[in-house]
């Protein structure tokens, strides 16, 4: 990243490379690239409009040219820039142009910014497609496999080594061989032409080539790509975070033996991330963790320093690298083909597995927790897919079924509306519901959908209504709790979608809010009452 290289003017130069490393230079490797092919661009523009030619050019109107510039702007395949493609180019420029005129008020004066130039550039962007339940299953079933054979490959190797004779005839000793002449690392293939190394090259051919050998000693890309999807799937993680995961990501639970942490660093965050598995399951990444570093652990002194810390090591045709989600998509095809799997791509993991769990739980806090989420309405973005919107719609319907069920009559024809009476006088006396206790006036039309004249809508049943009058007495407590075991024995005959909408949170209400008013002195002496209380109506 070197702003000397870019045609700029003398002035414009150091000021923006100060305000690149004094605002970005915290950031991660890869969002530091990002963000200089940015420049990069703002400096092609400049060199193709000749409109920058100081730092007094910078201004608003130049700004208006620069954002006509990158609408302008094509692909190789003659198709435009998406609009989050050119709105991250302008938003590199602006944030360095806001950082000067903040710090360095005396080279940048102020500046009147486009408003909003890219409208709606994430709803018009194409969401990634996500997978279904069964199509993440097959797709860990084909780790499991490609994982069952390695290690099945790599226990006979290990098995050959421990009786071998040190004859080149079987692979044991074949490998024997390397770690005795070439320090466990196969050699290339110049150096087995050589002079005495002929026999140990038609070994190695014999038994599949580079690419059958070292996987015995240790990992190559390909073979590393099944268990990076089991972990990637088991975190629900991201891509890059993932493939950049370190040595040192798991961390025992002192009051759990059987389980460990798997912690993750996400840089663009800024945040560990974090969630449990089952230290014992030998397809969890707390298994899957510790078996790749002891099958790496020859190759990381060969490694450089900034990757010797990394999960992910592995060896090809030019030394030690370490995964990348670049290399990755390489070999993506060959994997779909082999297991006869549908297309998918790394960044649609995630979204489907946290859609899979919402569909299943049903509970958006406890997605975003396995999120690692901030804020719940990152989470929504998440989950809010096709077919979660199918499943929602299924159980309105069902509650709309449930609805219709009650309101007809048993031989299957609805009941006649009975004409619209006049407004109805409040009864005399106390009015007092069958959960214990009296209401004001149930005729006033409080409840949400009643009007005034009416019997309440929610009359029998509403514990929050500001009607309600709840007396602090024996007689009144037994009724509650009588309510309260009717309302649970009414779950399991209702229909499920009738109990969840209309008597689940009625039930809530009186356990959590309303009973632990009342001290232990005083539900003793209800408990005593409740026997002599009349049956409670059945509910519908």
């Amino acid at each position: 990243m070197d702003f000397s290289s870019l045609s700029l003017p003398a002035d414009v130069r150091p000021a923006l490379a100060e305000a690149f490393w004094q605002h970005f230079g915290v950031l991660a490797e890869r969002a530091l690239y990002l963000h200089w092919w940015n420049v990069r661009t703002f400096a092609r523009f400049a060199d193709e409009s000749a409109a920058v030619h100081s730092l007094a050019d910078l201004n608003g109107d130049l700004l208006v040219r620069y954002v006509e510039w990158l609408n302008g702007q094509r692909r190789a395949n003659g198709q435009p820039w998406g609009k989050s493609s050119r709105s991250r180019a302008y938003g590199t420029l602006r944030t360095l142009l806001q950082w000067l005129e903040r710090c360095r008020p005396e080279i940048l004066g102020g500046i009147e910014y486009p408003f909003n130039p890219f409208p709606w550039r994430n709803r018009d962007t194409r969401p990634v497609a996500t997978m279904s339940a069964r199509a993440l299953r097959a797709l860990l079933k084909a780790c499991k496999s490609d994982i069952e054979k390695i290690r099945a490959r790599r226990a006979a190797a290990h098995a050959e080594r421990a009786g071998g004779d040190g004859s080149l005839s079987t692979l044991g000793g074949l490998l024997n061989y390397i770690d005795r002449h070439f320090g466990g690392v196969v050699p290339p293939v110049h150096r087995l032409t050589a002079a005495g190394q002929h026999e140990a090259g038609r070994a190695l051919a014999r038994f599949g080539g580079v690419k059958g050998v070292e996987p015995c000693l240790y990992p190559r890309l390909e073979v590393l790509l099944p268990y990076y999807l089991a972990i990637l799937i088991h975190a629900a993680g991201n891509p890059e975070p993932i493939a950049e995961i370190e040595c040192d990501c798991l961390q025992p639970l002192p009051l759990l033996d059987d389980r460990e942490a798997l912690v993750w660093f996400k840089a663009r965050s800024n945040s560990m991330q974090r969630r449990t598995f089952s230290a014992t399951d030998r397809f969890e990444p707390p298994s899957l963790v510790k078996e790749i570093l002891d099958w790496n652990r020859q190759l990381r002194p060969m490694a450089s320093a900034d990757h010797r810390d990394r999960l992910f090591l592995y060896k090809h045709c030019f030394g030690i690298s370490v995964l990348t989600t670049v290399a990755l998509r390489q070999h993506l095809k060959a994997f779909r083909e082999r297991h006869g799997l549908a297309h998918f791509s790394l960044a649609s993991i995630r979204p489907s597995v946290l859609a899979s769990f919402y569909r299943v739980s049903g509970d958006i806090r406890k997605t975003q927790s396995l999120a690692n989420h901030g804020h719940v309405a990152t989470t929504i973005g998440y989950v809010d897919t096709p077919l979660v919107k199918a499943r929602n719609d299924a159980r309105i319907a069902a509650l709309q079924g449930a609805f219709i069920e009650h309101v007809e009559q048993r031989d299957g024809t609805a009941a006649v509306e009975s004409p619209r009476a006049g407004p109805a006088e409040p009864p005399g006396g106390a009015v007092v519901s069958m959960f214990g206790f009296e209401c004001r006036n149930p005729f006033e039309g409080i409840a949400p959908g009643s009007r005034r004249g009416e019997l309440c809508t929610n009359y029998m049943g509403c514990f929050t209504c500001p009607n309600a009058i709840i007396a602090q007495d024996p007689t009144t407590l037994a009724r509650l709790l009588q309510a309260r075991d009717h309302l649970r024995a009414s779950a399991a005959t209702l229909h499920p979608a009738r109990w969840q909408a209309v008597y689940e949170p009625q039930l809530q209400i009186l356990e959590q809010d309303i009973l632990p008013r009342f001290g232990s002195d005083q539900r003793a002496s209800a408990q005593a009452l409740m026997r002599a209380l009349p049956p409670l109506p059945q509910l519908r």
